[in-house]
């Protein structure tokens, strides 16, 4: 079940591949005359059993940061989690509204990993939410950032298939700049490692960073990489121009 009951949320289709999200209603929203829509999904298949807790916090930890950052009422943020299925925990909210304990308990693993699935999720509804804005006037950017430890098994769609999402998003103009990134958490497999690379590629993501281990150390890193590649995409919305990607 989604982690928010938010009655202030409207129902949206993507366009390009029809999955259903929910986002803020745009006319409710008065804060800022520009926004970056920060979508997160977080890897919840049973390989992730031994560090659920740790990708709970990283992510809390993270969001957190941004919290404190001075460009907290122009984020949004998504919380998508994803096995086999995909589920969204919330939609695009004010990152102001986003309660950090309700975080706990998100990711209970089960089943397999739906990467491509969900990668095809997260930037169409990034598109689809920033033509949204658009149409009210309002400036946004977007971020993708997904957490995953392994290789895609169980999606309907193909690596392919989130490239012509990444270009669909570019090409639609909604958003002024996307930038995505691929986390790979524990890879400790050279042919994992290998195949997350290749990925990246295929899907035409901007940077692969990869954790070795899930230790709180590296959980800590890859907090911290977040938040700075959330506060680089939020100060560069209204440039024109695309961030700096981060180094990890």
């Amino acid at each position: 079940m989604p982690i928010f009951d938010d009655d202030d949320a409207s129902g949206f289709k993507t366009t390009g591949s029809g999955f259903h999200f929910s986002g803020t209603n745009v006319n409710n929203l008065l804060n800022a005359s520009e926004y970056t829509l920060v979508s997160i999904g977080a890897d919840k298949s049973s390989s992730v059993s031994g560090f659920a807790q740790e990708i709970e916090g990283c992510l809390k930890s993270s969001l957190e940061a941004c919290q404190k950052s001075p460009r907290v009422d122009n984020l949004l943020v998504r919380y998508v989690t994803f096995n086999h299925r995909i589920e969204e925990q919330h939609g695009f909210r004010p990152l102001a509204d986003c309660h950090l304990a309700k975080y706990d308990g998100t990711i209970q693993p089960m089943g397999s990993t739906s990467l491509y699935d969900a990668s095809v999720n997260l930037v169409d509804a990034s598109a689809t939410y920033g033509k949204e804005l658009q149409d009210q006037e309002y400036t946004a950017n977007g971020l993708v950032v997904i957490l995953t430890d392994g290789m895609d098994v169980g999606s309907t769609l193909k690596a392919s298939n989130v490239k012509e999402a990444v270009l669909r998003a570019r090409k639609g103009e909604a958003l002024e700049s996307l930038m995505t990134i691929l986390i790979g958490i524990n890879v400790q497999d050279a042919e994992v490692s290998a195949y997350l690379r290749a990925f990246k590629d295929e899907a035409g993501f901007d940077q692969y960073v990869e954790a070795k281990d899930a230790s709180a150390k590296t959980f800590a890193r890859i907090a911290g990489f977040i938040s700075k590649s959330v506060s680089s995409v939020s100060q560069s919305v209204g440039s024109g121009g695309p961030s700096q990607p981060i180094t990890f």
